[in-house]
């Protein structure tokens, strides 16, 4: 499993991307799912989570739903709040470029422990 510091820190920079970034989802996957090592091949056998809102939705842990997840939020961004229900109640939250990019940035920061 991955610490919490790699998780937080992969948030951040997802939420610096101005546009999908395939290493990004690479980095994403690998620290998620654990490391596939192709040699040549870049990133083969992981989604364009940066790039698509299918693709970032798998990274939503189980046990944690999409409350918000809009274009606009009140800072006239793309954000995302992930929630968890059980006790006590968490919250991770995202933002980006994009609602892909904020979904999975507040999805890599729910797998931290949520903030």
């Amino acid at each position: 499993m991955t610490d919490r510091d790699t998780l937080l820190a992969l948030a951040e920079r997802v939420e610096g991307l101005s546009n999908p970034d395939r290493e990004v989802d690479v980095l994403v996957g690998a620290n998620i799912n654990g490391t596939i090592d192709v040699p040549g091949v870049l990133g083969c056998y992981f989604p364009a989570y940066t790039a698509s809102i299918d693709a970032a939705k798998t990274l939503v842990p189980k046990g944690w739903h999409v409350g918000m997840l809009t274009e606009c939020d009140e800072d006239d961004s793309p954000s995302c709040c992930l929630t968890q229900n059980e006790e006590p109640c968490r919250d991770a939250v995202g933002r980006g470029a994009d609602m892909a990019l904020s979904l999975v940035a507040a999805s890599l920061r729910a797998r931290a422990g949520g903030l």
